[in-house]
């Protein structure tokens, strides 16, 4: 498992500040949040943090929850979970070649 990084906050920013440039991927589970990315957009680290053709589970830290709470509660907010809060976050990564695509899945615990 990589450790939590910067590249990864980077992604969700991106994705934050640019919903119009990315693909929101409706989601049976009510806690789980997923997101197409095109690798058009440059990523730190692409080759660890979005395997090609493989996904990489990553449990954020509660440093990584603490400092970046408000552009979680963002995404948090988007699930149709019956929770008012979370006490983990987990995120899946990987590289879609076929569709040139970074996968970024949150789900939150």
């Amino acid at each position: 498992m990589a450790s939590n990084s910067d590249s990864i906050y980077n992604v969700l920013s991106y994705i934050h500040r640019h919903q119009d440039k990315v693909k929101f991927i409706p989601q049976p589970n009510s806690n789980v949040v997923t997101v197409g990315v095109p690798d058009t957009v440059p990523v730190a680290n692409a080759d660890i943090y979005f395997p090609e053709n493989h996904l990489l589970v990553n449990r954020m830290g509660d440093d990584f929850l603490a400092k970046n709470g408000d552009l979680l509660e963002d995404f948090f907010a988007r699930t149709h979970s019956s929770k008012l809060d979370y006490q983990e976050v987990w995120i899946t990564t990987g590289y879609v070649t076929k569709e040139h695509t970074y996968l970024v899945e949150m789900s939150f615990e």
